[in-house]
């Protein structure tokens, strides 16, 4: 096979009125049929749609939305969806918006890429002239987004901010980092490990961190930073978190994220290292599918009211019934209590 066969085809450029012509009907009968209005012959329909897949046309988005006085299409910009806790507010984004006869059109950056990914993304949505702009992660400059609040209406989701037109619907993060810090204090810890993200890695993790820090600090225990940056491989930090267990210098461990927690766990399965005899462990998120059954204890995030609140606020501002002032809304968390962060009284002795 030569290398001119090896090569993708490039996209024809065909226009609607190409396929009007193959099809034999008008162009308004084919915005019509590829709009999916139901006034369609379904005779007109299948010549459309037969002439679409012979000339290989793909419809100018961009240009239909500008050709019309409002577009059906929000933007979301939303951090890795494999994390389940990005994957659940993604899925109930999802049926909120199309609960509202809206679509979604979704840039979702990886963990591994930084926030000039996700800036690029942002650039992406906002030249698809989206009708509303959904902001769900945890690295985007919000000052880089809120420039152009003043011509797309913007609700940042998990975050809080207070910069211009923006609207927010938020997690208290230094909230929740105390909530973890005071069920650990509370079953008796006074040295503890506490991972400690850098904001460049992730403001939330950073903010939540920080928090727990501060907490355990304020209640009389001992806190035992361990530094991760964007640099730092997690297998670093779990090390880091072993040797002071081993040295026995903390009884339990604080992660700012599950993900993180059960990295952690994955790694001292096949070790003596026992959780939660040696070391009690909690997390923050809390939306694993069976999650109770895994045990973990955690601060569980209200994803499913900040998905729907943060609809329900773009929806009123695109039909004109919100508030002229930015709403700015924070939700409380909740503790899982689960098996893996006992007192330590309980813990087991050599």
């Amino acid at each position: 096979m030569n290398d001119e066969r090896r090569r993708p085809r490039a996209w024809p450029r065909v226009t609607m009125k190409d396929v009007a012509r193959e099809a034999n009907v008008s162009d308004a009968t084919v915005s019509r049929v590829l709009d999916g209005a139901s006034t369609v012959s379904a005779e007109a329909r299948s010549a459309v749609m037969e002439a679409v897949r012979r000339t290989g046309y793909i419809r100018n988005g961009a240009a239909s939305q500008l050709a019309g006085s409002r577009s059906d299409v929000l933007g979301l910009l939303i951090r890795d969806v494999a994390n389940p806790y990005y994957g659940l507010m993604h899925s109930e984004l999802q049926r909120g918006v199309a609960d509202r006869g809206l679509r979604l059109l979704t840039v979702s950056p990886t963990f591994t890429q930084d926030f000039h990914e996700e800036v690029i993304g942002l650039d992406h949505l906002l030249e698809q002239r989206v009708r509303g702009l959904l902001i769900a992660t945890g690295t985007l400059p919000l000052e880089r987004a809120a420039a152009f609040a003043a011509f797309v209406p913007m609700v940042v989701l998990g975050r809080p901010t207070d910069l211009g037109d923006v609207h927010s619907i938020a997690y208290d993060e230094r909230a929740n980092g105390h909530l973890a810090a005071d069920e650990v204090l509370a079953r008796g810890h006074r040295d503890v490990a506490v991972v400690a993200t850098a904001s460049e890695a992730s403001f939330v993790e950073n903010a939540r961190s920080e928090a727990m820090i501060e907490r355990l600090g304020a209640g009389g225990a001992r806190p035992v930073p361990v530094p991760r940056d964007a640099q730092t491989p997690m297998s670093a930090v779990i090390a880091g978190i072993v040797a002071l267990t081993r040295e026995k210098r903390v009884t339990a461990a604080m992660f700012p994220s599950d993900g993180s927690l059960l990295a952690f766990l994955e790694a001292v399965q096949h070790s003596d290292l026992r959780v939660p005899d040696d070391l009690s462990v909690t997390g923050v998120d809390g939306v694993l599918p069976g999650i109770s059954l895994l045990g973990l204890s955690t601060v569980r995030l209200p994803v499913e009211g900040i998905s729907a609140r943060g609809v329900e606020v773009m929806a009123a501002q695109l039909d004109g019934t919100g508030d002229d002032d930015p709403v700015r809304e924070v939700l409380p968390a909740t503790f899982l209590a689960g098996r893996t962060l006992v007192p330590v009284d309980r813990r087991a002795t050599p």
